[in-house]
Protein backbone atom coordinates (compact mmCIF):
# COMPACT_ATOMS: atom_id res chain seq x y z
CA UNK A 1 0.00 0.00 0.00
CA UNK A 2 2.50 2.45 -0.92
CA UNK A 3 1.69 5.63 -2.49
CA UNK A 4 2.35 5.98 -6.30
CA UNK A 5 4.58 7.83 -7.46
CA UNK A 6 6.75 8.68 -10.28
CA UNK A 7 9.70 7.08 -8.55
CA UNK A 8 7.79 3.94 -7.67
CA UNK A 9 6.34 3.46 -11.38
CA UNK A 10 9.77 4.26 -13.34
CA UNK A 11 12.18 2.56 -11.20
CA UNK A 12 9.52 -0.45 -10.99
CA UNK A 13 9.87 -0.48 -15.06
CA UNK A 14 13.20 -0.24 -15.02
CA UNK A 15 14.03 -2.53 -12.31
CA UNK A 16 11.50 -5.37 -14.61
CA UNK A 17 13.85 -4.94 -17.44
CA UNK A 18 17.10 -4.89 -15.81
CA UNK A 19 17.63 -8.59 -15.04
CA UNK A 20 17.48 -8.86 -19.06
CA UNK A 21 21.00 -6.90 -19.16
CA UNK A 22 23.24 -10.28 -18.94
CA UNK A 23 20.83 -10.66 -22.77
CA UNK A 24 22.78 -8.30 -25.67
CA UNK A 25 19.41 -8.05 -27.67
CA UNK A 26 17.61 -6.71 -24.58
CA UNK A 27 15.37 -3.89 -24.57
CA UNK A 28 18.15 -1.83 -22.32
CA UNK A 29 21.10 -3.47 -23.19
CA UNK A 30 20.13 -2.42 -26.93
CA UNK A 31 19.62 1.37 -25.68
CA UNK A 32 22.38 2.11 -22.76
CA UNK A 33 25.36 3.29 -23.77
CA UNK A 34 28.21 1.00 -23.73
CA UNK A 35 25.68 -1.90 -21.95
CA UNK A 36 25.75 -3.88 -25.29
CA UNK A 37 29.96 -4.10 -25.20
CA UNK A 38 29.47 -4.63 -21.41
CA UNK A 39 26.94 -7.64 -21.90
CA UNK A 40 29.26 -9.38 -24.97
CA UNK A 41 32.23 -9.47 -22.87
CA UNK A 42 30.98 -10.57 -19.77
CA UNK A 43 29.17 -13.46 -21.61
CA UNK A 44 32.50 -13.79 -23.29
CA UNK A 45 34.20 -14.69 -20.07
CA UNK A 46 31.92 -17.65 -19.52
CA UNK A 47 30.93 -16.30 -16.09
CA UNK A 48 27.84 -14.45 -17.04
CA UNK A 49 24.76 -16.35 -19.18
CA UNK A 50 21.43 -15.37 -19.55
CA UNK A 51 18.85 -16.19 -16.80
CA UNK A 52 22.38 -16.58 -14.19
CA UNK A 53 23.63 -14.23 -11.82
CA UNK A 54 21.28 -11.30 -13.01
CA UNK A 55 18.35 -13.20 -12.04
CA UNK A 56 19.44 -14.43 -9.48
CA UNK A 57 18.49 -13.52 -5.70
CA UNK A 58 21.79 -12.38 -4.80
CA UNK A 59 21.37 -9.46 -7.90
CA UNK A 60 17.77 -9.06 -6.05
CA UNK A 61 19.47 -8.15 -2.89
CA UNK A 62 22.84 -6.40 -4.08
CA UNK A 63 20.73 -3.98 -6.54
CA UNK A 64 17.85 -3.14 -4.25
CA UNK A 65 19.24 -2.94 -0.54
CA UNK A 66 22.91 -1.99 -1.79
CA UNK A 67 23.43 -0.34 -5.27
CA UNK A 68 20.21 1.71 -5.10
CA UNK A 69 20.70 3.29 -2.11
CA UNK A 70 23.79 4.24 -3.08
CA UNK A 71 22.94 5.45 -6.11
CA UNK A 72 19.60 7.70 -4.70
CA UNK A 73 22.03 9.29 -2.35
CA UNK A 74 24.93 10.36 -5.07
CA UNK A 75 21.87 11.57 -7.04
CA UNK A 76 20.38 13.33 -4.49
CA UNK A 77 23.78 15.20 -3.79
CA UNK A 78 24.26 16.03 -7.57
CA UNK A 79 20.50 17.75 -7.98
CA UNK A 80 20.95 19.59 -4.83
CA UNK A 81 24.76 20.96 -5.72
CA UNK A 82 23.41 22.06 -9.35
CA UNK A 83 20.48 23.92 -7.47
CA UNK A 84 23.38 25.54 -5.37
CA UNK A 85 24.94 26.30 -8.87
CA UNK A 86 22.29 27.86 -10.60
CA UNK A 87 21.08 29.66 -6.89
CA UNK A 88 17.68 27.75 -6.48
CA UNK A 89 18.89 24.98 -4.17
CA UNK A 90 15.17 25.12 -2.69
CA UNK A 91 13.14 24.76 -6.02
CA UNK A 92 15.15 21.89 -7.10
CA UNK A 93 14.79 20.21 -3.94
CA UNK A 94 11.11 21.20 -4.37
CA UNK A 95 11.23 18.56 -7.59
CA UNK A 96 13.01 16.18 -5.67
CA UNK A 97 10.19 15.51 -3.38
CA UNK A 98 7.68 15.54 -6.06
CA UNK A 99 9.67 12.63 -7.50
CA UNK A 100 8.58 11.05 -4.78
CA UNK A 101 9.63 7.67 -2.23
CA UNK A 102 9.02 4.28 -3.37
CA UNK A 103 12.35 3.84 -5.88
CA UNK A 104 13.82 0.88 -3.96
CA UNK A 105 9.82 -0.35 -3.89
CA UNK A 106 9.64 -0.26 -7.16
CA UNK A 107 12.82 -1.29 -8.19
CA UNK A 108 12.54 -4.45 -6.14
CA UNK A 109 9.12 -5.15 -7.25
CA UNK A 110 10.42 -4.80 -10.86
CA UNK A 111 13.21 -6.82 -10.32
CA UNK A 112 11.39 -9.48 -8.98
CA UNK A 113 8.63 -9.79 -11.28
CA UNK A 114 10.67 -10.12 -14.24
CA UNK A 115 12.63 -13.67 -12.32
CA UNK A 116 9.20 -14.54 -11.09
CA UNK A 117 8.03 -14.47 -14.67
CA UNK A 118 11.06 -16.04 -16.39
CA UNK A 119 10.01 -19.23 -14.08
CA UNK A 120 7.56 -20.09 -16.69
CA UNK A 121 10.35 -20.80 -19.36
CA UNK A 122 11.86 -24.00 -19.64
CA UNK A 123 15.12 -23.03 -18.84
CA UNK A 124 13.72 -21.34 -16.15
CA UNK A 125 16.04 -19.22 -13.58
CA UNK A 126 19.20 -19.61 -11.55
CA UNK A 127 17.65 -17.91 -8.62
CA UNK A 128 20.21 -19.24 -6.41
CA UNK A 129 23.64 -18.38 -8.29
CA UNK A 130 26.57 -19.33 -7.66
CA UNK A 131 24.66 -22.82 -7.14
CA UNK A 132 24.03 -24.45 -10.21
CA UNK A 133 20.12 -24.73 -9.37
CA UNK A 134 17.39 -23.92 -11.82
CA UNK A 135 13.89 -22.74 -10.82
CA UNK A 136 11.14 -23.30 -13.23
CA UNK A 137 7.94 -24.45 -13.52
CA UNK A 138 6.44 -27.83 -14.93
CA UNK A 139 4.25 -25.79 -17.58
CA UNK A 140 5.11 -25.57 -21.29
CA UNK A 141 7.31 -22.69 -21.97
CA UNK A 142 5.87 -19.56 -22.32
CA UNK A 143 8.03 -17.33 -25.57
CA UNK A 144 8.07 -13.83 -25.37
CA UNK A 145 5.77 -12.31 -28.13
CA UNK A 146 3.02 -15.57 -28.47
CA UNK A 147 -0.48 -15.43 -27.38
CA UNK A 148 0.29 -17.06 -23.80
CA UNK A 149 3.02 -14.39 -23.26
CA UNK A 150 0.20 -11.79 -24.15
CA UNK A 151 -2.67 -13.50 -21.80
CA UNK A 152 0.20 -13.87 -18.75
CA UNK A 153 1.32 -9.90 -19.48
CA UNK A 154 -2.34 -8.84 -19.00
CA UNK A 155 -3.18 -11.06 -16.52
CA UNK A 156 -0.61 -9.25 -14.51
CA UNK A 157 -1.78 -5.95 -15.50
CA UNK A 158 -5.32 -6.88 -14.71
CA UNK A 159 -4.55 -8.07 -10.96
CA UNK A 160 -2.70 -4.51 -10.92
CA UNK A 161 -5.92 -2.62 -11.86
CA UNK A 162 -8.09 -4.45 -9.75
CA UNK A 163 -5.74 -3.44 -6.26
CA UNK A 164 -4.47 0.04 -8.14
CA UNK A 165 -6.58 1.11 -11.52
CA UNK A 166 -3.76 4.63 -11.33
CA UNK A 167 -1.29 2.41 -11.54
CA UNK A 168 -3.26 -0.57 -13.41
CA UNK A 169 -3.53 1.99 -15.92
CA UNK A 170 0.02 3.85 -16.21
CA UNK A 171 1.59 0.07 -16.43
CA UNK A 172 -0.33 -0.76 -19.54
CA UNK A 173 -0.26 1.77 -20.98
CA UNK A 174 3.66 2.43 -20.40
CA UNK A 175 3.95 -1.40 -21.26
CA UNK A 176 2.09 -1.58 -24.29
CA UNK A 177 4.34 1.47 -25.57
CA UNK A 178 7.28 -0.49 -24.46
CA UNK A 179 6.13 -3.39 -26.24
CA UNK A 180 5.48 -2.41 -29.38
CA UNK A 181 8.69 -0.13 -29.74
CA UNK A 182 10.23 -3.44 -28.76
CA UNK A 183 8.57 -5.31 -31.47
CA UNK A 184 9.36 -2.67 -34.04
CA UNK A 185 12.90 -2.39 -33.17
Amino acid sequence: HHTVTPALVVLGGIGGLAPDLDHPQALLTRHLMGARTMSGLARRTGVIHHRGIAHSLVALIVTTGILLPLFRRLVAHLIWAGGLAIGHPAWILGLWHLWGTGAMIGWGAGYASHMVADIFNTKGVQWFWPFNVWVHLPLPNITVGTWPETIFRWGIIGGILLWNPWLGVITASAGELIYRGVKSA
